[in-house]
């Protein structure tokens, strides 16, 4: 464990750990849901992308290199080596989804789009993001199979796209839960908030 992380949850008085787990997690079955990102352009904050990622527990995340070859893995704290990650053009990825049966869902508010509450998710689910700024293109959303977006109260537009993304994934794997309900929290703080048991693991010897 980062040393970092393991010391701001000495601080915070949790268990830094759930003793076996470590050892076991590459094996422990994840969600059917990758996200596809395109260049973030603005805020880039790929980090950010892959801790989403990994706190629902999702296959893959997808970028698409920022012209400028800029990259900002800062905000993954305690996911490192954990999420697995690739760069690859965004097209291929959508191309490769479409290829294995994924439902290609874009995240963007335009005239087509539903409320990530109830949209029809399904799965597997490949969530293509957007541009901080400028979105996504509507070349790019005319191939996907649904346009969600999350409805806002205030008067700002928009958020920040990491922060959109987790809240689109969160609804997403809700959903998923209704279909497979043996994708469960492997954390035992977690499973507690869902009235679930603790789980067991066995470091391997």
């Amino acid at each position: 464990m980062d040393a970092a992380l393991e010391e701001s949850w000495r601080e915070g008085g949790k268990d830094a750990h759930d003793p076996g787990l470590r050892e076991q997690y590459r094996d422990i079955p994840k969600a059917p849901i990758r996200l596809i990102v395109m260049p973030l352009g603005k805020a880039i904050n790929q980090g950010g992308m892959t801790r989403v990622a990994d706190a629902f527990r999702l296959e893959r995340v997808d970028f698409q290199k920022e012209q400028d070859g800029a990259i900002d893995f800062a905000g993954q704290r305690g996911t490192k080596g954990w999420q697995p990650w690739r760069w690859v053009p965004v097209e291929q990825a959508l191309k490769e989804a479409k290829a294995e049966g994924y439902t290609l869902a874009a995240l963007t508010l335009s005239e087509r789009s539903v409320d990530i509450e109830t949209a029809p998710w399904k799965f597997p689910l490949a969530l293509v993001i957007g541009e901080e700024q400028n979105g996504i293109p509507e070349a790019l959303e005319a191939q996907c199979d649904l346009s969600v977006a999350i409805p806002l109260y205030g008067l700002v537009t928009s958020l920040n796209v990491v922060t959109a993304t987790a809240l689109a994934v969160h609804s997403a794997v809700r959903a998923y839960r209704q279909e497979c309900p043996e994708f469960e929290p492997v954390r035992t703080m977690s499973r507690g908030l869902m009235g679930l048991d603790p789980l067991e693991f066995r470091a391997d010897e």
